[in-house]
């Protein structure tokens, strides 16, 4: 793997461990994702259909 790539992993898991940034996404940025992501391929999608998606799937720490 490339130095730089290294380099950006070690940095992100400092920054995890410092506690200032999140091992896990956070309920808001799953929405987000999964709405930006359907979005694309069909515009019928509505927030509102991603916040149900995703509220209907377990969070990754449980």
């Amino acid at each position: 793997m490339s130095q730089s790539y290294e380099k950006l992993k070690a940095q992100v898991q400092e920054l995890q461990a410092q506690g200032k940034l999140d091992i896990w996404p956070s309920q808001e940025q799953r929405i987000d994702w999964a709405y930006g992501n359907t979005k694309i391929e069909n515009d019928a999608i509505t927030r509102e259909m991603a916040e149900k998606a995703v509220a209907g799937k377990p969070s990754p720490l449980k």
